[in-house]
């Protein structure tokens, strides 16, 4: 940089010396500076239509690549439309930066256009919020609020600059830029704790893997799977850890909800080695029995004790301990173990098979994921939307690769809508991958205008719609309570509308399928279309996925 510049040019200086590749948002007057310098210095400005489509694509960013994603927002309701996304990322411990402009200082708390007491609503949903004050120090601010995202417990943090400390004209050669704002060092597990999980692991006869974000964000999955076969311990994958080791490996258990296979085969365990995750609504505390012994890894002191009772815990990154781990546990396996695994999944597998039946109509919701299932491979990112609709595809469809399996379930805050935002993230980061999106009408509603988006910026994602015209979950959740004479309220919505007119109408790949003989190869067209697509599928409202 050279000459005067405005201060809001200085944030980009920084999101450029840490490798931000995208700034996903809206454009606004009071953001503005940022975003021209961005694209000037080749970090790609994402134009969406809706903030919160943004904050959830700079989480997608986070789930797909392990790095930090960034949004913003202009001030007042540019700032409030990024707040789902937030707390979403707060709940789910995900490293993304929300920035947003505020009105001019000279105008606070005189009615001015869009000027709201934004740092009093952002304190409980993220981990370091602050307001820069110094046009100087905002390379200082940036930097800190990077740090504090990425290091430690990964979680989203917030930084707001009013309009005029964003125009104010600087000197850039007298604004100080640190040298490091980000440390790799990351903290190992205490040698005694270390010992004492080693000891653990040499008695068990039935031990359990239960890996979670905090192997993602550590990027610890080649060393997981090291230890895995090493050690030949079979493990579940949850949450931003599904495809960290791919389900189709032999030792693979399930995806670590509350699945019947990991129900079953914790209920025989001995061991539970719980790593960068915490029980809660898809992982209940009741799978973990009282006299089951558990090892907790966890780069938050304060998680290792939370909600169970622990044998050992080890304080540290995830991709260290494991690291320590494997240096100490012998080459093992436990073939009767993972025979009984092995069957229990057979049984499974035989009851999905049964549910399925592949001429059905309405089309059968087992029917559409099978024949999306069977075009998921390496190469394929799959993001998930919805609510009875992500509960098949969690129990349906693959994670093949670390980054690869981006879903509403992997955090308990549950906001439809993620779908669209994660798999722009997810395509722009992987342009050599497939992307498939699989959502309910419900949901798709929170995103079609962003097939406008994917239009602009060349984003060829695939969506597949689970078609039933209903909100599935609550009305089959409500009709459990029902007397048989309620008449259920709001959760019928139109049925068969052709969603995929709204994306031929933005110049992409739409088809509308009712017959059960045609999904599989409306998906393939809809693959090779070279557009962003959508394959709209009717499916049986009568059906829902099993509680």
């Amino acid at each position: 940089m050279s000459n005067k510049c405005r201060a809001g040019a200085l944030v980009s200086e920084v999101f450029n010396k840490e490798g931000v590749k995208y700034l996903f948002g809206i454009p606004g007057g009071h953001i503005y500076p940022t975003m021209e310098r961005c694209e000037e210095l080749g970090i790609k400005f994402i134009g969406v239509r809706h903030e919160m489509t943004a904050s959830f694509a700079a989480e997608g960013w986070a789930l797909t690549t392990g790095k930090i994603g960034v949004c913003t927002g202009t001030a007042g309701p540019g700032f409030t439309n990024m707040v789902t996304g937030m707390a979403n990322s707060f709940v789910g411990a995900i490293p993304v930066m929300h920035l947003a402009g505020k009105a001019r200082v000279i105008e606070n708390d005189r009615n001015e256009l869009q000027d709201f007491n934004q740092m009093a609503m952002v304190a409980s949903m993220t981990k370091h919020a602050r307001a820069v004050a110094e046009p100087e120090r905002i390379p200082e601010y940036v930097g800190r609020a990077i740090a504090h995202a990425t290091t430690g417990k990964p979680g989203p943090v917030y930084l707001e600059i009013p309009r005029d400390l964003m125009d104010t004209q600087v000197d850039p050669s007298t604004v100080e830029f640190q040298k490091n704002y980000c440390l790799d060092s990351k903290p190992q597990g205490d040698p005694a704790s270390i010992k004492g999980a080693l000891e653990l692991i040499q008695q068990a006869k039935k031990p359990v893997i239960i890996a979670g974000s905090g192997v993602w964000f550590a990027q610890g999955h080649n060393e997981l799977k090291e230890f895995v076969e090493k050690s030949g311990i079979p493990f579940a994958t949850r949450n931003a850890a599904r495809g960290c080791i791919p389900d189709s490996h032999p030792l693979f258990i399930s995806v670590g909800y509350n699945h019947p296979v990991l129900q079953a085969t914790m209920a025989e365990s001995d061991l539970a080695i719980v790593i960068g995750t915490r029980p809660g609504f898809t992982l209940s505390r009741e799978i973990f029995r009282k006299d089951l012994k558990i090892i907790r890894i966890d780069i938050d002191a304060a998680e290792l004790t939370n909600q169970l009772d622990i044998t050992v815990g080890i304080n540290g990154d995830a991709r260290e301990v494991i690291k320590q781990l494997t240096d100490g546990v012998s080459q093992g396996g436990y073939p009767e173990w993972t025979g009984y695994i092995h069957a229990v999944k057979q049984q499974f597998a035989g009851f999905f098979v049964q549910m399925c039946d592949d001429k059905h109509t309405p089309i059968h919701p087992v029917h559409l994921m099978n024949q999306i299932a069977q075009r998921v491979d390496e190469n394929t990112i799959v993001v998930i939307d919805g609510g009875d609709t992500a509960t098949w595809a969690s129990l349906s469809i693959p994670a093949t690769g670390p980054g690869q399996h981006l879903s509403i379930a992997g955090t308990s805050y549950g906001p439809l809508g993620v779908g669209m935002g994660y798999a722009i993230a997810a395509k722009l980061a992987h342009p050599e991958k497939k992307v498939i999106m699989i959502t309910g009408d419900g949901a798709f509603g929170y995103g079609a205008m962003e097939y406008d988006t994917c239009m602009r910026y060349g984003i060829n994602i695939t969506t597949v719609i689970l078609n039933d015209g209903l909100w599935g979950m609550i009305k089959r959740g409500e009709a459990k309570k029902s007397n048989g004479t309620s008449k259920f309220v709001g959760v019928i919505l139109k049925e068969q509308v052709h969603y995929e007119k709204i994306v031929e109408g933005f110049g992409g790949y739409g088809e509308f399928v009712t017959d059960p003989a045609e999904v599989g190869n409306a998906i393939d067209r809809a693959l090779a279309s070279g557009k962003p697509a959508c394959v709209n599928v009717v499916t049986d409202p009568e059906i829902g996925p099993p509680r």
